[in-house]
């Protein structure tokens, strides 16, 4: 199987949450959209992963849109779990940084 190439976002404008390792390491990146309650998300694989090394992910701070890179997200179980654990934040309520 083809492996891809991560791409870390490009402008000042996103926020790292941190990393995961799943099968490779992975970036997570967030960047509020002042308009709406909705949440970019970028995760991204640090190199080259199987398969898919980017996926775009809308968040409103509860759940993720139905974007079409969600599905092939879960198909990485550990990862989005992981993913969705971090976004949600701290069990005990604490800030994230």
């Amino acid at each position: 199987m083809k492996r891809y190439l991560g791409n870390k976002p490009k402008t000042d404008d996103w926020d790292f949450l941190g990393s995961v390792e799943d099968d490779g390491t992975w970036f997570v990146y967030i960047r509020p959209d002042p308009l709406t309650e909705w949440s970019s998300v970028k995760v991204v694989a640090d190199g080259r992963a199987q398969g898919k090394a980017n996926y775009w992910l809308g968040w409103n701070g509860q759940r993720f849109s139905r974007h079409a890179d969600l599905p092939l997200l879960l198909n990485r179980s550990v990862l989005a779990r992981a993913v969705e654990d971090m976004l949600k934040g701290p069990a005990d309520g604490s800030d994230l940084l």
